[in-house]
This record gives C-alpha cells, sequence and structure tokens, in this order.
C-alpha cells in the first residue's frame, strides 16, 4: 500500500473582528473534514492566521507551516486561494518555488491551481498580480475612511497604551499601571534620568504591559511625550507606507483632540516634563562617533557595546566598552566584561597586523560568473522542453533540482569569494588611527577573550584583562611619579 500523502490547510482571515473569528472556525472545519475524508491523504493540522498584511512576517502560523514543509513534515498545502495564501508576487513565487524544490505542492482551490505544475507559474504571476492590486485598492479606501472620521472628531484607540485598558472605545485608567505612569512622570521632573528610572522599575519587578520583558528608556520617553496620559490623542501619529506604519512626517494631515478621555497626570507636570526633554536635548552634547561604535558584539546576550566614560571625574576617569544590557539592567541580566578602550585600540592593532598578511583563496571570480551564466541558461532551456512537451515532469523534477542546486553551491561560492577577494593594506599600522577599523566586521568578546573578525575574512583572537595598579594611577594623576 502506497504511502498515504501528508496533508495540511492554511487558513487566513482579515481582522480580529467576531464575524471573521466565525469565518476562520468555518475554514478549520471545512479543511478538516475535507483532509480526513480522502483516503489517501493524512491531516497533519491547520495553520491560521488571524492578523492580514503582504508581508509574511506578519503572519506567523504561515512562517512555521513553511518552516515544516522544509523538515518534511508536510507533503502538500491546501489553501483557498492565492491570497489568501500570500498578496506579493514576489513572495508567492519566491515561496512557492522553495516548496517545489522539496517536492511539496500547494493547492489553490478557487484558481484550481497546483503549485507542482511549472507551467503554473505564468498564472499564479497573473492572480498574484490581481490580489495584490485589489489589496491596494482596499487599503487606500479604509484609510480616506478613517481619515475622514479624524477630520470629524472620531478617535479610534488601541488598548495596547500602557496605564490604560480600552472599554466601550473609551481609555479607561487601570489603577495599578496608572500609579507606575505618574511615578515615571513625577521621577523625572523631579531630575531623575530615564535610564534610571528604567532601571529602577526593573529592579522593583514592574511589569511591562503585555510581556515579561525589561524596562528601557526608549520606553521611558515615549511615555514622557504621550499625550494620552493627559486625556488629549493626537490621530495620525503614523502613517501607512507600502504596507508598513512610519512616522508621519507630513506625508497626511494629523488632528489633535483635546479632552478625550480620563487623564492619568495634570497638564502642569506633563508640560514641565515637555520642558525638561526640550532643555535637555537642546542642551546635550552628541556623544563622540567611535569608528568602534555597532562593531562589538556580546556573545552572552547579542547586545551591542556602548562607549561610556567610567569614574568621571576622578583620577581613575577614562574611556571604557561595555554591554548595553549590563548598563541598562545591571550584571543580574548580563556578566560581560568590560574593556578599556585603550586596551581595545592596542588589541585592534595587534589584531590588524596578522590580519593583512592573511591569505584568501579568492580564485578567478569570473569563471564562477561564468558557470552560473550557464546554468541558468541550462535552467531556461529546461522550462522551455517541460513547457513544449518534451520531456517528462518526472523527467522535469529531476534535472531541475539538479541544475537548482549547483546553482546555490555556485551562489554560495561566488558570495564567499567576493568577501575574501576583500584586500587590507599591505602597510604594517605602526599606531591606532579611526580609519583602520573600516576594514573590521566586527569584534565578538565572550568572557575576556574578542575575536576581530575583518572583511578580508580574517579571524583574530586576542585577551584582555581588566587588572589596574590603582596606586601607581593615583600617582601618576596627582604628578607624583
Amino acid at each position: 500500500m502506497a504511502d498515504k500523502i501528508r496533508i495540511c490547510a492554511y487558513a487566513r482571515v482579515s481582522t480580529l473582528s467576531d464575524e471573521q473569528d466565525h469565518s476562520l472556525a468555518a475554514q478549520t472545519k471545512y479543511y478538516k473534514e475535507l483532509i480526513e475524508n480522502d483516503p489517501n491523504a493524512v491531516f497533519v493540522g491547520i495553520y491560521a492566521d488571524k492578523k492580514s498584511g503582504k508581508d509574511v512576517r506578519n503572519r506567523p502560523r504561515f512562517t512555521e507551516m513553511i518552516k515544516a514543509a522544509k523538515r518534511g513534515e508536510i507533503d502538500r498545502i491546501i489553501t483557498k486561494s492565492i491570497s489568501r495564501f500570500a498578496r506579493n508576487i514576489l513572495e508567492t513565487l519566491r515561496v512557492i518555488r522553495e516548496l517545489r524544490e522539496i517536492g511539496v505542492g500547494v493547492t489553490f482551490e478557487k484558481e484550481n491551481i497546483d503549485s507542482l505544475d511549472v507551467k503554473s507559474d505564468f498564472i499564479l504571476s497573473i492572480y498574484s498580480i490581481v490580489a495584490e492590486s485589489e489589496l491596494t485598492s482596499m487599503s487606500e479606501q479604509v484609510k480616506w475612511a478613517a481619515r475622514k472620521r479624524f477630520k470629524q472628531g472620531s478617535v479610534e484607540l488601541n488598548s495596547n497604551i500602557y496605564g490604560y485598558t480600552l472599554k466601550d472605545g473609551q481609555l479607561v485608567p487601570v489603577p495599578e499601571e496608572a500609579e507606575v505612569v505618574k511615578y515615571i512622570f513625577k521621577q523625572y521632573c523631579s531630575g531623575v534620568g530615564i535610564e534610571r528610572i528604567a532601571k529602577n522599575l526593573n529592579e522593583k519587578g514592574v511589569k511591562l504591559k503585555k510581556s515579561n520583558g525589561l524596562w528601557r528608556p526608549y520606553y521611558i520617553t515615549r511615555m514622557l511625550r504621550n499625550e494620552k496620559y493627559i486625556g488629549d490623542a493626537l490621530l495620525q501619529k503614523r502613517v501607512s507606507v507600502n504596507f508598513k506604519l512610519v512616522k508621519n512626517n507630513g506625508e497626511v494631515p494629523q488632528y489633535y483632540v483635546e479632552n478625550n478621555h480620563q487623564p492619568i497626570i495634570s497638564r502642569d507636570l506633563f508640560e514641565k516634563a515637555q520642558r525638561i526633554l526640550n532643555e535637555r536635548k537642546r542642551k546635550g552634547k552628541a556623544k563622540e562617533l567611535s569608528p568602534f561604535s555597532s562593531k562589538i558584539i556580546c556573545l552572552a546576550c547579542g547586545k551591542t557595546y556602548t562607549r561610556r566614560k567610567n569614574n568621571r571625574n576622578t583620577p581613575y576617569e577614562k574611556w571604557i566598552w561595555s554591554c548595553r544590557t549590563y548598563v541598562r539592567h545591571g550584571r543580574k541580566y548580563c556578566g560581560a566584561h568590560s574593556i578599556k578602550e585603550k586596551d581595545l585600540k592596542e588589541l585592534f592593532v595587534s589584531a590588524y597586523n596578522e590580519a593583512i598578511n592573511y591569505k584568501s583563496n579568492s580564485g578567478d571570480l569570473s569563471v564562477l560568473e561564468e558557470r552560473l551564466k550557464a546554468l541558468l541558461a541550462q535552467e531556461r532551456e529546461l522550462f522551455a522542453l517541460k513547457a513544449k512537451g518534451y520531456i517528462s515532469s518526472a523527467n522535469y523534477d529531476a534535472e531541475h533540482k539538479t541544475i537548482l542546486n549547483k546553482i546555490k553551491e555556485t551562489e554560495n561560492e561566488y558570495a564567499e569569494k567576493t568577501r575574501d577577494s576583500i584586500k587590507l593594506s599591505n602597510t604594517k599600522a605602526e599606531t591606532y588611527e579611526d580609519r583602520l577599523v573600516a576594514d573590521l566586521s566586527v569584534a565578538e568578546i565572550d568572557g575576556y577573550n574578542i575575536c576581530f573578525k575583518f572583511k578580508n575574512g580574517a579571524k583574530v583572537m586576542r585577551q584582555f584583562t581588566n587588572e589596574v595598579d590603582r596606586r601607581e594611577t593615583w600617582r601618576k594623576k596627582l604628578g607624583r611619579e
């Protein structure tokens, strides 16, 4: 008896409304019965997303389904239509092609299309273009209607604002969260910095609204700027551009509604916080940008290192680099070691001088380019033969899989050799210079080990220590040598 085909279904609804919840339940029931009633099929689950969007990143269950297929857990996917599967033509064809390479087909019921049929690519392209056009048109209509309501004073708010919950379309303060909001404003207006406020909240064990994550200075700043806490509402702070929400910099008009809901703090306190924020922004000196910025990575937590002055206004004052997690939240969350900038520069120069002698096997890139062109030509010829019926589907699939593997191997080899073809200067560095850091891709710190990875492919390991003779430092600072 032949093995049964493992089939799953993918269902999606566009909103979170009760009607759409019912639609999702109906789709789930339909596909479950359809697959279980097929004697040649095995039902392996239904993947369903409620959120809409052109980008698959907004559909976690869709992503999980593709991963399951690549793990060999699914043989076929069945879905209602192309518009329910994906509305971006490039994304649609890319996913279809990836699934086809591993022998997984997608059945589109409405269009009666089987993605394993190579001739379906053209039809899929046409339907995807239509679906994408419809999505754009629908989006514009929705935005036009929303702007009309905003202009008339209608306010639509969400329940994700810390300190509030949404009841009957109105923001209502949550007592315990409202106290935290008051604490933040009062602390800031009394002179406590935003990083210190965030750290205090974490130490007190105060939870965020919908996660167990940590309070960050960015969250505090956003709250201090949010007019919702005085009962007002600024509408259209963000605007959708190519289906992505971005800051509204004048693309569409904004509307300000006063006394829209119950406030948590007074206007005087809010205005004082705004004055302090603006004053600090004007007076604040921009941090000296270092060429190492964003290039030093903590392997313990994955965050970057930040430059800061240690022991300020003391004989021990110096620039050091520390993990951002450690700086903001303490050693409880990351125990990575800091490194003195003086040591960082010395170790970098030593590593750089070793890296310039690195010999890569770049080879002749033109050979790989010609090989890639030939393979792509073979793929086109093979497709033409299949379309004209000169070769069977089985032979096509076997040959196509072989060609695709060779294309991937060549592309990977080309990318690697292109990277390795980058040459560093052959001149040895006598002292540290900022310009040299341009050749550094990343520096990874693990304990007291730091691995410098250069753009020519060289990897150089060094070690550092934080030991210091404080008495000797004092003598030098006070001129008692």
